[in-house]
């Protein structure tokens, strides 16, 4: 499994946009079954589990994991 850390990126204000994209580049980029965990930065990325699992699902991955401390910490499938 991979570690991606999308913690410093700057969405300009619109965090579902970016992670629609974002996510649909993972989906091109993963081998079936690979998991992958991407940390983001609370305070850009607080929507919540149930958008991150709708988002994801949306663009052909699975959310298998959200967890929130000092950051939020996804793990995703494809």
């Amino acid at each position: 499994m991979r570690t991606e850390d999308q913690r410093n990126i700057m969405c300009g204000g619109a965090p579902e946009s970016y992670l629609k994209a974002y996510f649909k580049g993972l989906y091109f980029d993963l081998d079936d079954d690979e998991e992958v965990e991407i940390l983001f930065s609370k305070d850009k990325f607080s929507l919540g589990e149930e958008k991150f699992s709708e988002i994801a699902e949306s663009t052909g991955l699975s959310l298998i994991s959200y967890n929130v401390n000092d950051d939020v910490t996804v793990k995703l499938k494809k």
